[in-house]
């Protein structure tokens, strides 16, 4: 490692699957949903340029296998992760599994912390584990036949419920539909989700109904802080929107249809020493750091309903989050708190290299 702009210079690996190289493949844009936009590629890009690091980008897994296997790693100091993996129910884990096996320091969380969060079953089961607070659930196999739907409405869970995929993120396969009113809406709800995710387990939990918060967070364990948190606004729907042009009810939940459609879906920065956000951030906090969760990401949190005394439950961890300057929730959060993009990306690099020791930080990884 050198010295540039008087910081420490390093050699960094830029790993990332470009959503533009799968959607020229003829994969849909939903199917693409979770993959980082082009743009944020080069913005991270840029700006770990203009923090003075000497920058390689690697364009996801099948790049990463090869230049692992030809030994190019020994040449890199940090592998700066923003993949999200494409196949298999444990796609994110995938690039941190590599890396951990070929002991190249890394940013975010490692493979099993990903693998773990990105399923939400088995993320609510460990925070039912640690009394961090979350929804009560049920999960519909994807082997199980049709006709043994019938014993799910009697699992005692209110309705409404709703429905989603177990290990999808990015609100791939959220609709309308997914919100269950009734024990006959249940049936034809998991039949739609299974004809998009036909091998995917479904996750069904009572739908709840108050606020729904992003809660962004910097740092691992001891050192992890709130740097910001957003509200999800529903905007009422506009006249053609209500009489069935677009076909969709009034805004209740995030969908595809709604991050895709401008001025329907919002991020609002909110006021972290009100009493309800803070309690959103105690319980997302509590979950980071139960997950092991390390640098930066997201906590998903929505109230069960709108009484000022209503419990903040966890949606989802997000152990990866998006880093597309002006859009995504992560850089969204810390800059309306004063920290500016680069700073984010100083930050986030820091954490990762404590956990490399002293002796990395003075000579490097080779």
């Amino acid at each position: 490692m050198g010295e540039s702009n008087g910081s420490t210079s390093l050699r960094v690996a830029l790993i990332s699957e470009q959503r533009s190289t799968y959607l020229q493949l003829g994969y849909s844009e939903e199917d693409c949903a979770a993959l980082t936009h082009d743009g944020e590629i080069q913005a991270v890009l840029s700006t770990l340029k203009e923090l003075g690091h000497q920058v390689t980008l690697v364009p996801g897994i099948e790049s990463l296998v090869q230049q692992l296997a030809a030994g190019k790693h020994k040449c890199w100091d940090l592998a700066f992760n923003i993949a999200q993996g494409f196949h298999g129910p444990a796609r994110e884990s995938q690039v941190p599994a590599l890396l951990g096996a070929y002991q190249v320091p890394h940013t975010f969380a490692d493979a099993a912390t990903m693998a773990l969060c990105q399923n939400k079953a088995n993320t609510k089961m460990v925070l039912n584990h640690h009394n961090i607070p979350t929804a009560p659930f049920l999960v519909i196999p994807a082997n199980e036949p049709a006709d043994s739907f019938p014993k799910f409405t009697t699992s005692g869970l209110q309705y409404p419920l709703f429905v989603k995929p177990v290990t999808e993120g990015s609100s791939k396969g959220i609709d309308t539909f997914n919100k269950v009113k009734n024990p006959a809406e249940l049936v034809p709800a998991v039949q739609q989700l299974r004809s998009k995710f036909p091998a995917e387990d479904i996750l069904v939990e009572p739908f709840l109904s108050g606020r729904e918060f992003t809660v962004g967070i910097l740092g691992a364990g001891e050192d992890a802080r709130v740097i910001g948190v957003r509200e999800f606004v529903w905007k009422k729907p506009s006249a053609d929107f209500t009489n069935g042009v677009d076909g969709h009810p009034d805004l209740e939940f995030a969908s595809r249809w709604s991050k895709s459609s401008r001025n329907k879906l919002i991020l609002r920065d909110q006021d972290i020493t009100h009493p309800q956000v803070q309690a959103a951030c105690r319980v997302s906090l509590d979950a980071w750091k139960v997950f092991g969760c390390r640098d930066a990401g997201r906590v998903d949190i929505r109230f069960e309903s709108d009484e000022p005394d209503a419990v903040p439950n966890i949606l989802e961890v997000n152990p990866i989050s998006g880093l597309l300057p002006d859009h995504s929730p992560l850089p969204a959060c810390a800059e309306s708190n004063g920290i500016s993009y680069a700073e984010l990306l100083e930050t986030i690099i820091g954490s990762a290299l404590r956990r490399c020791g002293p002796t990395f930080l003075t000579n490097g990884s080779s």
